[in-house]
């Protein structure tokens, strides 16, 4: 795997440490072009620097559509709707998108409830 964090920003001004990201419950990789994310276990307050942590680690790279991998969770709370939604956001602002694989039952039920515009997708 290729690590994440290299070239010009997505526009978030927050430079990182280039390497994969990687915690128990947040990874950071890159799958040739494309940025990874993949979420595990309850994405709660507990992870709110992990998720700040991804999101710029994100945003550190070349423009691309980003993966973010939701078949590990169970528990999506507002704190992960809002990262999906923040990076939704900025990944927009340069013609891309945020691609959920595999969503969990109970994020899909998040997801569902929440109104938020997903489909899943294959991972890349």
């Amino acid at each position: 795997m290729k690590p994440v964090g290299f070239g010009p920003t997505h526009g978030c001004g927050a430079v990182v440490n280039a390497g994969v990201m990687r915690n128990d419950q947040v990874r950071c990789t890159m799958t040739g072009a494309t940025p990874r994310v993949a979420l595990t276990g309850d994405v709660d307050l507990a992870l709110t620097s992990q998720l700040d942590a991804a999101h710029d680690t994100v945003c550190a790279g070349p423009p691309s559509d980003v993966v973010i991998d939701l078949s590990g969770v169970t528990l999506l709370s507002c704190i992960g709707v809002g990262f999906v939604c923040r990076l939704e956001a900025q990944v927009a602002r340069t013609g891309h998108r945020v691609l959920l694989t595999t969503p969990s039952k109970h994020a899909r039920r998040v997801l569902t409830l929440t109104r938020f515009p997903w489909r899943a997708v294959d991972a890349p």
